[in-house]
């Protein structure tokens, strides 16, 4: 029988439906032990801050350009290209992946509130590897080496994950990417909070400063403090960030390949939600008007033995994965899920998202479509359909040669912490790859290029910010030299590039 989304649930209804009744606890001998599937490796990477649409060409197929990894994988797998978040933030849309049921802010993100997760259900009899930095669902008599810790005392789902958020450590994902045990009876779990902010890598990974425009987003999870070109600019190192989100996964699917294992493995890709890039829109909150944006993050699935591609259009959401991995391994779940197996939803199916506040909101695959094609549209319309170092108003100027050129009256600029430019080591590990700067005589909204070392290696566009008139572009680390680089900035007139002169 196939069941619905719920509509209302209470904190209590929450809790019940997770295996616990309010006030006791989970009898132990309800962990199964060894079962049926236990040959069968499962691999389950969850990205973080990911809408679909940032992976997608304006024909909505994945960007192999792009993001070769993780085009490469879906080509050999089910993409269910309308799958929907179980809530907008961390804390309530990380656990329903690993348990199959919503939950809301007052349910913590720990083993002991929510012990009906995929860590109980497979990892006694296998051999479990699992990095979840921000969430304790594997306790610690699976994860002796867990995350588990730094958020005591903590009464709300939200202020745990606030306690416990901080910077990707790069060299504990590669420890763990390393680890991925090989053979059957191995269960391997990664939460990576990436493409999520800040953004600070390149996409081989180099980290760059931010200065003055490293982060402009307005306070909370609602509005900007710049206006278009500026979220733009924001998108950009968004989609850059990506890029380096991609080669991890593929280090990753190149391990389980390296340990004979891809095969028969059943791989599960997907991220806990995703991001609005909209003037006019929240970032973060969940809204009619934002369900493309804000929730709907990828889900990509290779099936034990799977070598074809698919493209799903089933109504599927992040609560269904628990339920299809235990039905793909023929696994007994003794604790109640709210999902279903993946595609066995109705296709008017009507999911329920959490939010903050205990407040929920409904989609349905066909309204994340819809508003997909718009946001595609803008992506486009921003930076261009072609590859991440292109990513601008003009693509077509990058890599060209401009030359002396006249000189645009009375325009001026003053490029922001100028001795990086002076100074580049991209041996060290970090590049001033984020390039900002103040112009004069130059109203918002034009746009402009960055030469680099003779040549045209970004456009972008002015706006208004924190009282002047700014700009940020990304250079790529690539055409840098190392030691002094040359930088001159053109404003765009035409097929004109007339020169900006520059103050110290």
């Amino acid at each position: 029988m196939i069941r619905k989304a719920f509509v209302a649930l209470s904190a209590t209804v929450l809790v019940a439906a997770a295996g616990l009744s309010a006030g006791t606890a989970f009898a132990a001998n309800a962990i199964p032990g060894p079962r049926a599937g236990d040959e069968t490796p499962v691999v389950v990477i969850v990205l973080d801050e990911l809408p679909t649409t940032s992976l997608l060409r304006p024909d909505e197929r994945i960007d192999a350009n792009r993001f070769p990894a993780i085009a490469g994988f879906a080509n050999g797998a089910t993409w269910y290209r309308d799958n929907t978040a179980a809530g907008d933030f961390t804390a309530w849309a990380i656990p329903p992946i690993f348990t199959g049921n919503l939950t809301n802010q007052r349910v913590l993100p720990t083993a002991a509130a929510q012990p009906g997760n995929i860590f109980n259900l497979l990892g006694p009899g296998r051999r479990v590897h699992v990095k979840e930095d921000l969430t304790e669902l594997c306790n610690r008599r699976i994860c002796p080496d867990g995350s588990q810790g730094g958020a005591e005392g903590v009464t709300l789902a939200n202020e745990f994950i606030k306690a416990k958020f901080g910077n990707m450590d790069v060299a504990s994902v590669k420890r763990w990417t390393k680890g991925i045990p090989a053979g059957g009876s191995t269960l391997s779990v990664i939460h990576l909070t990436l493409p999520h902010q800040p953004h600070r890598f390149t996409p081989d990974g180099l980290i760059y400063p931010g200065g003055p425009l490293g982060f402009t987003q307005g306070g909370g999870v609602k509005g900007w403090s710049v206006p278009e070109p500026g979220i733009a600019l924001v998108q950009q190192r968004h989609l850059l960030q990506l890029g380096y989100t991609d080669r991890l996964v593929g280090r990753m699917l190149g391990r389980v390949r390296a340990n004979g294992d891809f095969n028969r493995a059943m791989i599960v890709l997907t991220a806990d939600h995703g991001f609005a890039f909209d003037a006019d829109k929240s970032r973060r909150d969940s809204a009619p008007d934002n369900l493309a944006g804000t929730v709907n993050p990828p889900l990509i699935v290779k099936y034990p033995g799977q070598k074809t591609g698919e493209i799903s259009t089933a109504a599927t959401q992040s609560i269904d994965i628990v339920p299809t991995i235990t039905r793909q391994l023929g696994v007994e779940n003794p604790y109640p899920t709210m999902g279903v197996p993946l595609g066995e939803a109705d296709d008017d199916r009507v999911m329920t998202v959490s939010k903050d506040s205990m407040k929920q909101i409904s989609a349905t695959a066909g309204e994340i479509r819809s508003q997909r094609k718009r946001i595609l549209a803008l992506q486009t319309k921003r930076l261009g359909a072609g590859g991440l170092w292109t990513l601008g108003p003009r693509p077509s100027l990058i890599g060209t040669r401009p030359g002396k050129g006249a000189m645009a009256a009375g325009a001026t600029v003053r490029i922001d912490d100028p001795v990086r430019l002076t100074k580049v080591r991209p041996a060290s590990g970090k590049v001033p790859a984020l390039v900002s700067a103040v112009v004069r005589g130059i109203r918002p909204g034009k746009k402009v290029a960055i030469v680099l070392n003779g040549k045209v290696r970004a456009t972008t566009r002015t706006f208004r910010h924190a009282g002047a008139v700014r700009f940020g572009a990304m250079l790529p680390p690539s055409k840098m030299k190392k030691g002094s680089n040359s930088v001159s900035v053109r404003v765009v007139r035409g097929n004109r590039l007339l020169r900006l002169k520059r103050l110290s």
